[in-house]
């Protein structure tokens, strides 16, 4: 028995994203991450500029994390309309269509800058606790 049945001639495989709207997520989500971090070093100074980077920040974040859950719903869905895991495990024929999604899904991972924002952010990371704690500790007066 199989886990997904799926009529794949009627399945709509998605259009990918232009560059332009890839890379505006991009530095929606390194902006927001960058002010979130931020939100450290300018509580030294003032409440008020830490709570503005705080609301900017979760703002991008919203907008940021709701296309990314957008993206990896359309992946999941044509994995799961066209049943590729169940054919690629049973080592099915594919269809013309079934190419058709494992492109766009390959695609999709390939330009997908998630890579590049882990990286950054997870620098960022780093960068802002180490600042922190030399502000915390008195080591540096800003």
């Amino acid at each position: 028995m199989k886990e997904f049945e799926s009529d794949s001639a009627n399945v709509r495989i998605p259009a990918g994203y232009s560059m332009v709207t890839i890379k505006l997520y991009f530095w929606v989500g390194l902006i927001s991450a960058t002010l979130l971090r931020a939100i450290l070093i300018a509580d030294h100074y003032s409440d008020l500029l830490a709570r503005v980077l705080w609301y900017l920040g979760v703002i991008g974040y919203i907008w940021f994390f709701a296309h990314r859950y957008h993206i990896a719903k359309r992946r999941f869905g044509v994995i799961k309309d066209l049943n590729l895991l169940g054919k690629i495990q049973a080592q099915e024929p594919l269809t013309e269509k079934d190419f058709e999604g494992l492109n766009y899904i390959m695609w999709s991972i390939s330009v997908s800058k998630e890579r590049l924002n882990y990286l950054v952010i997870f620098t960022f990371s780093v960068i802002a606790i180490i600042l922190s704690l030399v502000l915390d500790l008195g080591f540096v007066k800003l």
